[in-house]
């Protein structure tokens, strides 16, 4: 095979945004269209406050946690777990959710064991509609064009969908009188979530519609096989260089030094490490109450100069781009690739599993000299809800309040592990999962993207990874910075944010792939700042102030 990406496929790809903008605001607003209506921005509007932060008292971490959004780490599972939740959660009824999966398709509810004992615990027939991640706004455009019969939940991933914050403001319940302020009180849990979590969401038309699924403070990383990394010398802290320099001695013998992982829901790709790097800006600077788009800055083009020597060296694993995410994931796990840009909430039980000891895992340190790495908004999506009753709309709350209980808690072990001495037992090193956890799991029946916890860095089985993890974090998170469009509307994004993700992404491969120079970059971001760029910044500073 010859080890260079085929250029039409990156095309296909830039066209479908895949290296477009990052990915726009979790609620995103637009022009009106079928089944939705209303004004959705912020700007002018009296807000609901934030739900208030009651964080959980949890068992005490092995090293600490600190406000840069370093983890707590564990390396022990705690002796004794509490409970959280002591009220029945469901009333019997049936309860259907849409989620999103990475995974195969779980078993039928009869054959599993992990789905009935989640059943029990919420006192619920929980029907789970999972669709995988590649099929997934197709099946939200649907739902959303058709504007009734729709689920008691639905998870919006960081998809940017069309219409979405007019769609849940016309068709989904409003949380504001349940969650705002001290009203998340009743819901102990949900209470438990960072307010960055609510933030990153955003508000709609000053209100809130929906329940964030929190993330760790890193953005997509860079997952590295340490073991191939330290074979070949090849040091903890690098430069730019040495990096490049890495990833030509990683490729030989059908092996290649990186897969250039695509964005799960569009997105700026496999440019997010390269750009933190070199100090980019997180996809939006803001000065002065102005805002500034990184692809404007010049250490964007340094970005896509890299980008362009490791395509240039053949060090990137041909046809990455064409590969779905679960298989290029694959190829890491097996050694084929020994780098990927990946969602950080892959640091888990799961991806050291699929490695099976074949090597160590850890994260791959920014190269430049003064890097800004970029963080998440703080969430990987949200749950929002059919309109319903009061009462009904206190059970689905109930639901995500269960499923979001935290580490250390008995809830946390069932969402998470499943039930003792079927899915894992215990011993004096902590969790050890059993064959039958990995078909029945909360990957392949997936909960957690219903509710989930704040987490926590603890890896049953895997204490150097979890020490791995949590070292690259104090060394990158300190430097970290936010994107300050999280949470944020822009109309004019919303409408034509695929004409201006399809303007980068073609940038990006006709500079990468070398059809044009990198000089050229220049008018690529004029042509984006005529076509629409420009007020998408002026609404963006418009709503940051409005909301500040």
């Amino acid at each position: 095979m010859d080890s260079t990406i085929d250029r039409r496929a990156l095309l296909r790809m830039a066209g479908a945004g895949v290296l477009g903008m990052a990915a726009a605001p979790l609620l995103t607003a637009c022009g009106s269209g079928g089944g939705t209506s209303g004004d959705v921005s912020n700007a002018g509007k009296k807000l609901v406050p934030w739900p208030a932060y009651v964080p959980f008292a949890g068992p005490t971490p092995d090293a600490p946690g600190d406000a840069s959004g370093v983890q707590p780490l564990y390396l022990r599972y705690p002796d004794k777990l509490v409970q959280s939740v002591h009220d029945t959660v469901g009333d019997g009824s049936k309860v259907t959710a849409l989620v999103v999966t990475f995974g195969p398709p779980p078993k039928p509810v009869g054959e599993n064991r992990f789905w009935q004992e989640i059943n029990k615990a919420l006192n619920i027939d929980l029907n789970m509609v999972v669709v995988p991640d590649p099929e997934y706004g197709q099946k939200m455009a649907t739902l959303m064009a058709a504007g009734s019969d729709i689920p008691d939940i639905i998870m919006f991933t960081n998809l940017a969908l069309p219409h979405a914050a007019e769609f849940i403001q016309s068709q989904c319940a409003d949380l504001s009188d349940h969650v705002a302020g001290d009203a998340i009180k009743n819901y102990p849990n949900l209470a438990n979530i960072p307010t960055y979590a609510w933030k990153g969401m955003g508000r709609i038309n000053g209100r809130i519609y929906g329940v964030p699924l929190e993330r760790p403070a890193p953005a997509n990383s860079l997952f590295v096989n340490r073991t191939a990394l330290n074979e070949a010398g090849i040091p903890l802290d690098w430069t730019t260089e040495q990096y490049l320099d890495a990833m030509r001695e990683l490729t030989h013998d059908r092996k290649w030094g990186t897969g250039w992982f695509k964005t799960l829901f569009g997105g700026l790709g496999g440019v997010t490490y390269h750009a933190g790097s070199l100090g980019a800006p997180n996809t939006w600077a803001v000065t002065g109450g102005h805002f500034t788009h990184t692809i404007a800055a010049p250490q964007f083009e340094q970005a896509l100069d890299v980008m362009r020597k490791l395509v240039e060296a053949k060090s990137v694993y041909p046809d990455s781009l064409t590969v779905s995410s679960t298989d290029m994931q694959s190829y890491y796990h097996n050694g084929t690739v020994a780098s990927i840009n990946d969602g950080f909430g892959s640091v888990a039980l799961a991806t050291l599993t699929k490695i099976n000891g074949g090597f160590d895992l850890d994260l791959g340190r920014p190269y430049g000299p003064r890097p800004t790495p970029w963080r998440g908004p703080g969430l990987f999506g949200y749950v929002a809800f059919k309109k319903a009753s009061p009462d009904r709309i206190k059970l689905l709350l109930r639901i995500c309040d269960y499923l979001s209980a935290p580490f250390g808690t008995k809830e946390y072990e069932l969402v998470n592990y499943g039930v003792e001495g079927v899915h894992f037992t215990k011993d004096a090193d902590g969790i050890k999962t059993t064959d039958l956890y990995q078909t029945e799991n909360n990957t392949t029946l997936p909960v957690k993207y219903i509710g989930v916890a704040p987490s926590a860095l603890y890896l049953p089985g895997y204490p150097e990874a979890a020490k791995a993890v949590y070292e690259w974090e104090k060394a990158s998170l300190p430097k970290s910075i936010a994107n300050p469009q999280a949470g944020l509307r822009s109309a004019t994004d919303a409408a034509k944010g695929a004409q201006l993700n399809q303007i980068i992404g073609d940038g990006i491969a006709a500079v990468v792939f070398g059809r044009k120079p990198l000089s050229a970059w220049k008018d690529v971001v004029t042509q984006w700042r005529q076509a629409g760029g420009d007020q998408v910044a002026e609404e963006l500073a418009k709503e940051h102030a409005a909301t500040q």
